[in-house]
């Protein structure tokens, strides 16, 4: 296992982008602390250290074969390369415009992996993300009514920093479907409604025009 968390630190060592190994870690414990004692830690370590492998944003597609290889390489168990397969494309938020079957290893991961985007951190990625990929504005009042349609435009569509929270980030705790990670997650969106109302406030109060944003109350 040390051969493996070795391996995606080294290969993530670039990563700016907000899922980077930190976020990787964070995920890995995360899924630890919200599985029961009966689940297979092992695998769920494995699988959350890998569930950036299958994201568009971050990897180009690779071949069942290579990533077979890949596996060999980080001496990953040879006893879990079928359920990596079939779990790792399933995981991930990916807009919400598809929500795939999901074995209970990949719920895990994928409720880890939502809370990780959720609260204080979820808000500083945000950031981060929309800074170092996307060079968009945090609040631009003629980007305030942009909407999406398709997985491509979520991916793709210029628009203001602050869209994501309406988008995906007060969005999450509604798919989180795990009990533990319920818990967690409503204290997370709470801090996540929180920013948000206090970053409208302040624009408001220092001249911006913020008719146009999203209504953040529905939350």
């Amino acid at each position: 296992m040390n051969h493996l968390t070795n391996s995606i630190r080294h290969k993530y060592l670039t990563e700016n982008s907000g899922h980077a190994f930190d976020h990787l870690l964070r995920v890995a414990h995360l899924t630890q602390t919200i599985a029961d004692a009966s689940d297979d830690q092992n695998y769920l370590w494995i699988l959350a250290l890998l569930h950036e492998e299958f994201d568009d944003k971050l990897n180009h597609a690779q071949t069942h074969d290579c990533f077979i290889e890949q596996l060999h390489d980080w001496q990953v168990p040879a006893d879990y390369f079928d359920a990596l397969i079939r779990d790792l494309p399933t995981i991930g938020f990916k807009g919400g415009f598809t929500i795939p079957e999901r074995s209970h290893a990949a719920q895990l991961v994928t409720d880890a992996d939502m809370l990780d985007a959720m609260g204080a951190i979820g808000i500083a990625r945000t950031f981060q993300y929309n800074g170092q990929v996307k060079h968009a504005p945090f609040y631009d009042p003629a980007l305030a009514q942009i909407t999406l349609d398709s997985l491509d435009e979520y991916r793709h569509k210029q628009r203001n920093a602050i869209a994501h929270f309406d988008e995906k980030l007060l969005r999450l705790k509604s798919f989180i479907q795990t009990d533990k990670a319920k818990a967690i997650a409503e204290k997370r969106h709470q801090r996540t409604l929180q920013f948000v109302t206090d970053f409208f406030d302040e624009l408001a109060e220092s001249g911006v025009d913020v008719s146009l944003r999203f209504d953040y109350k529905y939350y």
